[in-house]
């Protein structure tokens, strides 16, 4: 007997067929089941685009060429030093760039947490200064991928792993978020010293570097890690192409420069880029990469070494060298741009490049720690751009770095993009290139339409809350009104052309200022109370929307209402949509048939259902939400994550919201497990003494 086993069918006894019709019918579906068998064969799984990640620390707008160092050098006065960064530039000239693209947060941990879990600041479970903390076992971008048959990497900084002191008591080591492999700094502290065997400046704090399961800096003599990760990026992408080339790769390169310590290489790139040259892994302890050597930190790119520029904006006065540690500030991102171009043309040689997404951004904005005697000084090549604001600002030079993406089979070299997008979408718009759900517990939305120039763009939701001490620098180049700017609670969304942010916010009710930032990216004229701008009742009820609780980050604004649509008629019923596909999470239904529903049971099915609609709420006051026994499920109002009982661990979730009497958009995504429920979601009204059902009543579309 003949038996094969074909997308999880089993094909058997199809010789025991009782008729004619019976046997051409089953082999019209082996036929069927055989070609779908082909089309997941290696030749044709490469269709889905390999991802590459490249991700930089501190690295701000203004330091890119594209962005604005190249005007800076077509200005060509001796008072505005700048610097090059050619090969992201040529990257740039092949893809496109991404000018309003924002980070989640204006420092490094939420940031990156938002990023790989593809959630905004109000509702990821990082926020704040939380360095280090555990990044729930919830779906990530490594785990998504890698559940979609992907190949999955990540090298370089990480900074989420909770508490411990190595990689089996690390609760969320990268290798149980979803990479198959990892190489890299685990702790915060990890990526501020660039040469982890030497620690120049850091002797008392020894930095670790992992490789899997085993910590391995004592073989890392004299190696920079800008070189370091390169070298182990090209490294990892030969193996694959010997190894796993059946299968897409997601790789997540993870620089830890140029943040901290201004450290600068070892010596000049190595010639040549690609397989056989540029930078290469030797694997062999004291000598693990071709540039590590005895001179650490000792590497001025010589386009840089004899700069000299008119200190003080008098051409009477002589000019005066660059100060050392900007020097060094141009070094070590020239490095990064070596590096780039290296990566690409080892794709090139492995024939890997055509269908390889790239994307190149930056953690937040350009910092002023230099970890020196000499102190980095962002506004000596105006790193942050046109912008107003650095690392835990919230203006636009702390949490707008731009992107650039560059895809050859699907993105049209030489374009660009304003449309605002924020590093939480970029999930979602890696989930449709790999042709894979979204999670449902995920916020953004996909980017494929802006990259292709295919399909009308969905807005994306821009929105940013963070905590720090201090102000905003004085720096000569932020205007007057912003400098010294005390930061405190800060809060930002952005609609369209328009961003309305609060610093030093102390209640509810603090004022926003509303700036245009595609006429005035310095943010220097406060548009709030002005004709035609959004008032500011306006702008608190958007944040209501967005902002969810997280205890372990208070904010001022946490008691404050969700406010409920200012629509007054809909119709009974809610949306409905349903899939028989199972994956190990709820997912978005995007392309699923539309029906409508009256109420929200479930039948006895599997697979993945999605009920959409208004919650009317009769009253003001505080509604508690639960799923009945035995629901998988993602509960959002508004765009507030309020409920998850879907993942392993359950997500961050406000489980009770006080909300204004009115209409509540919702969206509740159950994984059906084969048992009928007539009522999946309960809810508990202000003064109730248990939860009820959510009746067809409260119910509307």
């Amino acid at each position: 007997m003949f038996c094969k086993k074909v997308n999880d069918v089993t094909i058997c006894d199809i010789f025991s067929c009782n008729s004619v019709t019976q046997h051409l019918e089953i082999m019209r579906i082996l036929k069927n089941l055989l070609l779908s068998a082909l089309i997941s064969t290696p030749l044709v799984a490469q269709e889905k685009p390999n991802i590459l990640f490249i991700f930089c620390d501190d690295l701000g707008y203004g330091d890119v060429g594209v962005f604005w160092q190249n005007q800076r050098k077509e200005a060509n006065k001796p008072d505005q030093p700048w610097f090059s960064t050619p090969h992201i530039d040529q990257m740039a000239a092949e893809g496109m760039l991404l000018h309003a693209h924002y980070c989640a947060a204006p420092v490094c941990a939420p940031s990156r947490a938002s990023l790989f879990m593809g959630r905004h600041q109000g509702n990821a479970p990082i926020r704040d200064n939380q360095f280090d903390k555990v990044m729930p076992n919830q779906p990530t971008l490594g785990t998504t991928l890698k559940q979609a048959g992907y190949h999955t990497a990540l090298i370089g900084k990480w900074g989420l792993q909770g508490k411990g002191k190595n990689s089996t008591e690390w609760p969320s080591y990268p290798t149980k978020r979803g990479f198959d492999y990892f190489l890299g700094g685990v702790r915060h502290r990890d990526g501020h010293e660039h040469y982890p065997y030497d620690q120049i400046h850091f002797k008392n704090k020894r930095t670790e570097i992992w490789e899997q399961d085993k910590e391995i800096s004592e073989g890392l003599k004299g190696c920079y890690t800008t070189d370091l990760f390169t070298a182990a990026t090209k490294k990892w992408l030969v193996d694959h192409k010997k190894e796993s080339s059946d299968k897409p790769f997601f790789l997540f390169l993870s620089y830890d420069t140029p943040h901290a310590a201004t450290q600068i290489a070892t010596s000049p790139y190595p010639k040549g880029y690609g397989v056989k040259g540029g930078v290469q892994w030797i694997g062999k302890k004291g000598r693990m990469i071709n540039t590590a050597n005895n001179s650490p930190d000792n590497y001025i790119h010589p386009d840089y070494a004899d700069k000299m520029y008119d200190h003080d904006s008098d051409p009477s006065t002589p000019l005066v060298p660059w100060t050392n540690v900007s020097k060094r500030y141009a070094s070590s991102i020239r490095r990064i741009d070596n590096s780039v171009q290296d990566i690409i043309q080892t794709l090139k040689d492995l024939g890997m490049d055509e269908n390889t997404l790239i994307v190149f951004t930056s953690d937040h904005g350009p910092s002023k720690e230099s970890y020196i005697k000499e102190n980095l000084q962002p506004g000596f090549f105006d790193s942050f751009g046109p912008f107003t604001g650095i690392k835990r600002d919230c203006w636009e030079g702390g949490i707008r770095p731009g992107a650039i993406v560059r895809w050859p089979k699907a993105i049209k070299a030489g374009s660009e993009t304003e449309l605002p997008s924020q590093m939480n979408d970029w999930m979602a718009t890696f989930c449709e290139a790999a042709g894979t759900p979204i999670p449902a517990i995920a916020d953004g939305t996909s980017l494929i339409p802006s990259l292709t120039g295919k399909g009308e763009q969905e807005a994306s939701t821009i929105y940013v809350e963070y905590t720090v001490g201090g102000g905003t620098p004085k720096y000569a180049e932020f205007p007057k009104s912003r400098q010294g700017a005390k930061r405190g609670q800060m809060q930002v969304v952005r609609e369209g052309k328009l961003k309305a942010i609060r610093y030093n916010t102390t209640k509810p009710d603090t004022p926003f200022m509303v700036f245009d930032v595609t006429k005035d990216p310095r943010e220097e004229n406060n548009l709030a109370g002005k004709p035609g701008i959004p008032s500011q009742e306006h702008w608190i009820k958007a944040v209501s929307r967005l902002h969810g609780v997280e205890k372990s980050a208070k904010r001022p604004y946490d008691k404050l209402a969700v406010s409920a649509l200012d629509i007054t008629k809909t119709t009974p019923g809610v949306t409905k949509k349903a899939s028989d596909k199972q994956y190990a999470y709820a997912y978005r239904l995007t392309d699923a048939k539309t029906t409508t529903a009256g109420d929200l049971s479930i039948s006895e099915t599997k697979g993945n259902i999605e009920f959409s609609g208004y919650l009317k709420v009769e009253k003001d006051g505080s509604y508690g939400f639960e799923f009945a026994e035995g629901v998988n499920g993602v509960l959002r109002i508004h765009d507030i994550l309020t409920l998850d009982t879907d993942s392993p661990e359950p997500a961050h979730a406000t489980n009770s919201l006080k909300l204004t009497a009115g209409y509540h958009p919702f969206t509740l995504t159950v994984r059906a497990n084969g048992k009928a429920t007539k009522a999946p979601l309960l809810w508990k009204a202000p003064g109730a003494d248990k939860a009820v059902a959510i009746t067809a009543a409260s119910l509307s579309h």
